[in-house]
């Protein structure tokens, strides 16, 4: 009986066979080596180039930012004051965040915090390194002025509800910001008995009332409020009303914010040097880097390499243990037979239906009209040419749930031919694959059809002056069907033996389809969902990763309507982790298989 080599066995395996490699052999372990390289040098060499500096921020962490560090180690009160200042600084670049343009940082146990900046520059790197540090400085000061402002205003609103009238401009300011809500809390205000006033301000909660105001105001500019304007075009007269009285705060609490902070620099002296020595200032200014960081390219083309030629010995090791080649020549002497079923399994498939093969056509089309008036009239998808998007991704996945359901009852359905015909018994659940294949092929002529008529009807994509949005990058299109191919016909093989030996695996696989479907990309955009989650998927599901590369290549990046989008080739390096996801596949569901035919006879 034939069984699958371990990585503990390959030696061993590759050795069982006497003599020398044999031809075949060595030119699969060359197109292997050269494979491995091909696909990740055009990731390795299109590295772009970028630099990095740092800058460091000190903080005094043993008493007046103590809050910051438990344990001499940061605490969730550091990380939320380095989440205001990311917010920040991608508030006023909006690129941030990308492999040539970003900003990390590095606190460490003493306070001091290095801000490692990367540009596509030196200068550039520089700069934004310097302003990271600075505007980490203000926002661990504003986290610190936030709680003297409530004080502030917790003792006005004491000689409010007393009856007085403010006595200086800064407390007519802090009624107006109580009164407009200008300032949210993550505490309500309250009424305090001690006498405070902002002019008796120590120099350090002066510098953090001030740092607090200034990033409130930086968040109160964001707001659009022309847009805030539009919207009472549409409005009912109630929520008429409401907007109105929500921008009349926000315009008052925004210029006493603003009135508020040119006082403190006006008469108080409250600007801040970022330089100057304090309890959190910018400690080390980030140098000019002299030279781009290394790309590492001969070291990870060895690698590469390396990675194609252990693959390739792996795969010789198997095929010296498992007769890969050898079953593989069985299954061509049996082309016809395979020729044959899969005919016979589409003559069956629309035998009596007076539209036949049109319903390759019409099932898809009208699957995907179902998923467009739903998401159009319920849930007010915001995607550009969302049928087109729909339908990308809707074939693919029909392929995948045809096969998979086909090829689980394969051997069942064909018990008589199994008991009494010998032929090889992996023919019955590739002919299933094969049979939902040809379905996937015959169905693309209408994908390319509804292509071309929603695309020009889309307003955007004529204004500039073209009718179509296809791309040269169709070519890729057999590349994507050929490893999706592989990979069901893994799943196939393995589910068939599986539901030989339990039954109830015939009756568990259409649920186990249906949450397939929702974990798989075909109605919703993987780019749309939070991070950490959407690489779980991708690496869990390999028809994840396939939908999104059909979608890359026939469509493009999910958009917003009124935006084009623009089909690009997926990233190599992605596609070689789907190629190795569905060999290993193809490897398991085959040697499930070999080890459990022998039952077939038998169990049925």
């Amino acid at each position: 009986m034939a069984h699958l080599a371990t990585p503990a066995t390959w030696i061993v395996a590759l050795s069982r066979q006497r003599g020398p490699l044999r031809l075949y052999q060595w030119l699969w372990l060359l197109i292997c080596t050269l494979g491995g390289l091909a696909i990740a040098a055009p990731r390795i060499l299109s590295q772009p180039i970028r630099y990095e500096t740092l800058a460091t921020v000190q903080i005094d962490v043993a008493g007046r930012y103590h809050e910051l560090y438990t344990d001499s180690q940061p605490d969730d009160d550091y990380r939320a004051v380095e989440a205001q200042a990311l917010e920040l600084l991608k508030a006023r670049h909006p690129d941030l965040g990308g492999p040539t343009y970003a900003v990390r940082f590095a606190p460490q146990s003493d306070g001091r915090i290095d801000i490692i900046a990367t540009g596509r520059t030196p200068l550039e790197a520089q700069m934004l390194a310097d302003e990271a540090a600075e505007t980490l400085a203000r926002a661990v000061r504003a986290a610190g002025g936030r709680e003297i402002l409530r004080n502030l205003m917790g003792w006005e609103l004491t000689e409010a509800l007393q009856g007085r009238q403010p006595e200086t401009t800064f407390q007519r300011l802090l009624r107006e910001i109580i009164r407009t809500q200008a300032f949210p809390l993550n505490r309500a205000v309250e009424p305090v008995s001690a006498y405070m006033t902002v002019d008796q301000l120590p120099r350090e909660e002066l510098s953090d009332l001030a740092r607090a105001l200034e990033v409130r105001e930086e968040q109160l500019r964001r707001i659009d409020i022309p847009a805030l304007e539009m919207s009472r075009t549409t409005a009912t007269s109630a929520a008429l009303r409401q907007i109105d009285a929500d921008l009349l705060r926000l315009t008052a609490g925004r210029q006493a914010i603003r009135d508020a902070l040119a006082y403190l620099y006006r008469n108080l002296s409250a600007a801040f040097p970022p330089d100057a020595p304090s309890d959190a200032y910018r400690a080390i200014r980030a140098s000019l880097p002299e030279r781009a960081v290394d790309r590492r390219i001969p070291l990870l083309l060895s690698v590469a390499t390396l990675v194609g030629l252990v693959f390739g010995a792996a795969g010789v090791a198997v095929d010296r243990s498992a007769g890969v080649m050898r079953k593989i020549l069985e299954l061509w002497m049996y082309r016809e037979l395979i020729r044959n079923l899969v005919i016979r399994d589409l003559q069956v498939r629309y035998k009596g239906s007076v539209l036949g093969y049109l319903w390759t056509q019409l099932a898809p089309l009208l699957l995907m009209l179902v998923f467009w008036f739903v998401f159009s009239a319920f849930f007010q998808a915001d995607i550009a040419m969302f049928p087109v998007f729909i339908l990308v991704g809707l074939l693919p996945w029909n392929f995948a749930s045809e096969a998979v359901s086909g090829g689980t009852r394969s051997v069942i359905d064909n018990a008589p031919l199994v008991k009494k015909v010998f032929f090889p018994r992996e023919v019955l659940p590739l002919v299933s694959v094969l049979s939902s294949l040809v379905n996937f092929v015959l169905s693309l002529p209408m994908l390319l059809l509804v292509m071309a008529a929603v695309q020009a009807m889309y307003a955007p994509l004529r204004a500039t002056g073209n009718w179509t949005n296809f791309s040269w990058t169709f070519v890729y299109l057999p590349v994507l069907i050929g490893i999706q191919t592989l990979f069901l016909s893994g799943v196939a093989l393995f589910l068939s033996a599986l539901a030989v030996r339990y039954r109830d695996t015939v009756h568990l696989i259409g649920i186990f389809i249906q949450f397939w479907f929702f974990l798989t990309p075909v109605i919703y955009a993987l780019d749309r969902v939070a991070g950490p989650l959407a690489q779980l998927v991708r690496w869990l599901n390999p028809m994840a990763s396939l939908v999104e590369f059909y979608r890359e290549i026939l469509y493009g990046n999910a958009v917003a309507f009124g935006q084009i989008p623009t089909p690009n080739l997926p990233a190599l390096d992605s596609v070689l982790r789907v190629l190795l996801t569905a060999l290993a596949t193809l490897a398991i569901g085959y040697w499930y298989f070999q080890r459990r035919s022998g039952e077939f006879g038998e169990r049925l």
